[in-house]
Formats: C-alpha cells, sequence, structure tokens
C-alpha cells in the first residue's frame, strides 16, 4: 500500500470516527479543506461514497461502515504499537482525570476497570461519576464519557458503544390490579421524570411509533437527578421510567421489569470519550478504550 493511500485511510477514519470534517482536521493537525480533497480521493479510488453529506451533517454511509469496521481498529494497533515501542515503560505509569456519565460508569467502565488496573498497575485513574454537562478544561479532565449528542464542536469524540434506544419499563408490582395502558399518554400521573443537573428543567418525554410521535412535558409522577434513581423508583413499583433499553436489558431479563408499550421508543446515541487536546491519548487510555468497545453492550 501506497504512503499517500494510508494517509488517506488515516483522514478516512478520523472523519468516520468523529462525524465532522472540521474536528478530523484538529484531530489531525491539518486543515478542513485537506481532509475534504483526502476523502474525495479515496472515494475515487474506491469507485464508491464513503459518507453523505448535507449542509449540516456528515454520515457514514454502509460501504463506509463497514470500511471504517475494518481499518480503524488495524490503524489503532498500529499506532498503539509505534508509541508504546517509543514511550517504552514510561507510558504505563501516570494517571488521567476522567468524569464520566452514570450510566458510562455501569455500562462500560466498570466491568472493565479491574482488568485494566491490574495491567496498568502504575497508572492512575481519577474517575468522576456526574451526570452534569461540564467544562473539561476548566474542571482539569483530560477526557469525558458521554452520549455522543453531546459532543461539543472542537471536541474530539471516539466511539465507545453503538447506539442505543429508550423504552418505557416498570414493574410487575406497579402493573397488577391496572388495566393496561394503550398510549403513552395514560401514563402521565405515573411518570418517573429526569431532571437535567444543571438547568433543573425536566427531560420531557420524547417517543415514537411507527405512525406517531408524541413529546409530554412537565411533571406528573416522580423527579430525580439520575437514570440510576428513575430505574430503581420502576424497581420498587413506584411508577414508569423512560429508560435506555442497554441500562435495563438485564432487569427485563431476568423479570424485575416489563417493557410497557413495546412500539414506542426514541433512538438514542451511543458513548463517546471526548477530549479536546490535539496529541494522542497516552496508551493506557487507548488500551481503555479498546476495552470498553470489546465490552459494550450490543445495540438493541
Amino acid at each position: 500500500m501506497k504512503a499517500g493511500e494510508i494517509l488517506e485511510l488515516n483522514m478516512f477514519v478520523a472523519v468516520g470516527r468523529t462525524g465532522r470534517f472540521a474536528a478530523a482536521a484538529v484531530q489531525l493537525s491539518v486543515t478542513p479543506s485537506a481532509v475534504s480533497q483526502s476523502i474525495r480521493r479515496h472515494e475515487a479510488r474506491l469507485g464508491t461514497r464513503l459518507f453523505s453529506r448535507t449542509t449540516r451533517s456528515v454520515s457514514l454511509t454502509e460501504a463506509g461502515q463497514t470500511l471504517l469496521a475494518e481499518v480503524g481498529p488495524a490503524l489503532d494497533a498500529l499506532s498503539l504499537a509505534e508509541r508504546t515501542l517509543i514511550a517504552g515503560q514510561r507510558q504505563s505509569v501516570g494517571k488521567a482525570r476522567l468524569s464520566v456519565s452514570t450510566v458510562a460508569m455501569e455500562l462500560l467502565l466498570a466491568p472493565v476497570v479491574a482488568d485494566f488496573r491490574q495491567a496498568y498497575s502504575g497508572f492512575h485513574l481519577d474517575i468522576v461519576v456526574e451526570d452534569r454537562l461540564t467544562d473539561q478544561i476548566a474542571q482539569h479532565y483530560d477526557a469525558v464519557i458521554r452520549r455522543g449528542d453531546l459532543l461539543e464542536q472542537d471536541m474530539i469524540g471516539r466511539r465507545l458503544s453503538g447506539d442505543d434506544r429508550l423504552i418505557l419499563v416498570a414493574s410487575d408490582a406497579w402493573a397488577a390490579g391496572r388495566p393496561p395502558p394503550v398510549h403513552p399518554r395514560d401514563l402521565a400521573p405515573d411518570r418517573i421524570v429526569i431532571r437535567r443537573p444543571r438547568s433543573g428543567a425536566i427531560l420531557p418525554w420524547s417517543i415514537a411509533r411507527a405512525d406517531e410521535a408524541i413529546t409530554l412535558r412537565g411533571s406528573s409522577g416522580l423527579i430525580v437527578e439520575q437514570a440510576t434513581a428513575a430505574r430503581q423508583y420502576a424497581l420498587n413499583g413506584l411508577g414508569v421510567a423512560l429508560l435506555a433499553h442497554n441500562f435495563v436489558s438485564g432487569f427485563l431479563d431476568n423479570g424485575q421489569l416489563q417493557w410497557i408499550l413495546p412500539e414506542w421508543s426514541a433512538p438514542l446515541a451511543g458513548f463517546y470519550m471526548m477530549y479536546a487536546h490535539r496529541g494522542h491519548l497516552a496508551p493506557p487510555l487507548e488500551d481503555l478504550i479498546r476495552r470498553m468497545q470489546a465490552s459494550a453492550p450490543s445495540p438493541p
């Protein structure tokens, strides 16, 4: 493979992972024009479109998704091998401060952190679990883990999990002795809603089925600060919660929760590790990303 083709692949992977030409340019320390031209040359060489472009967004085509799944891990492995060789043992020591949402902590980080610490005993992770949006620079975080729809324009995002969807769940105790609901509006008195940590505003229920979309606003039932509390209240039979499928799938499988009105749902972005600096992450953090990607729940 020619050097120019490897450069094209690097730029393709950067755009595919960040979803933005400008963010890829920042990551690679080149101009957005250089990225755009490289992608056009790459598509022309392959004879297929890798991205669907509009004035507002850039998304991978099916061919682009297939190529990213094959090429991305290979380039990551080559990059990590080179940096590890150069940095030597010194890169296995150090520290990183991470801001992680409560759901991401449970689904992505908690399952891998023990093995990670065993592999990098000299590398210290300072993990702050919080759901509020945070200023990475002001709070001195090396990276934050949040859903992709919260990715800021100037930050670099590395995808950790597939997209999910929001579903309605409740316990048998809540469902017992009442007629089955036929529409989400029937659930208004029993909604468990989540308050935005920073503004205090109540997150609306915006859900849809094949032929209808609705938004339920305001609070009628219980108000909580975190998704973990909403799930616990639902488990206790105190109402119906709108939560990520992957966050409740285990409780659906063991019968502690049931899926209410399964034809209704809402798309939900997957998780990303986001950081602002242009340089490479330390090899231990690169390895942490791969561990989280490998253990992430499968998309519903």
